[in-house]
């Protein structure tokens, strides 16, 4: 391997890794943000100043963002910073609320961007958000829902993520037959709805219904 392809591969990493810090703390942040200021109103001002205001200049906005995942990537990444990132974050688990939208938004990204973390197994199409229309989704798990006439589904967690921020999106549970397994890989799939389908393979074949059920590696969940 050339320099050129080990400097790639490294600032690959360290973005990822950078990314998998930033984004899910931001999250957790906006949405307490929102809750805090939808109770408290007359505490905008100083909520304000502490965590922060819009930039003026939008490229100075992105450039200081851009630093920050980078730094946070190199930090995380070597033994001290992974101890330091582990006690951070058994910080932040110990607050109510904060703790749950940070570990979900973190193990949403680690789906998409972590192989070996990785919880979506399969790419999907699924008819949404009306029948005639289709959408891109995600296989998550499979669950078997019980309903008050004693009949027994096989239902397929899909996730169907939004352009352009995949992070963004809805989870529907589908009946197994109506989720049709595509013959593309998570990251084909993942630039398809982050380019708005711009980035997108020239045929997708859709395999056999039944083969979503065989091949998920997750075992069952009841409802």
């Amino acid at each position: 391997m050339n320099f050129r392809d080990e400097f790639k591969k490294t600032f690959k990493t360290r973005f990822i890794s950078g990314i998998l810090v930033i984004v899910p703390l931001f999250v957790a942040i906006a949405v307490l943000k929102f809750v805090v200021l939808t109770i408290d109103e007359f505490l905008k001002p100083y909520l304000v100043t502490i965590l922060g205001k819009e930039y003026t200049f939008p490229l100075i906005g992105f450039l200081v963002t851009f630093c920050l995942i980078i730094l946070a990537g190199v930090l995380t990444t070597g033994v001290f910073g992974k101890k330091l990132l582990g006690f951070w974050e058994q910080l932040l688990l110990k607050i109510p609320l904060f703790s749950t939208v940070y570990s979900a938004s973190k193990q949403l990204l680690e789906g998409f961007a972590v192989p070996e973390k990785r919880t979506f197994e399969k790419v999907v199409m699924v008819e949404y958000p009306r029948k005639g229309a289709y959408a891109i989704g995600f296989v998550v798990n499979r669950i078997k829902g019980h309903f008050p006439n004693d009949s027994t589904k096989e239902l397929i967690s899909v996730f169907i993520p939004t352009t352009p921020t995949p992070f963004a999106g809805v989870a529907i549970l589908f009946p197994a037959a109506d989720v049709k397994e595509l013959n593309i890989s998570i990251e084909d799939g993942l630039k398809f709805v982050v380019s708005g389908s711009l980035s997108s393979p020239r045929e997708m074949t859709i395999r056999e219904s039944e083969s979503i059920i065989r091949q998920i590696e997750h075992g069952s969940a009841e409802i």
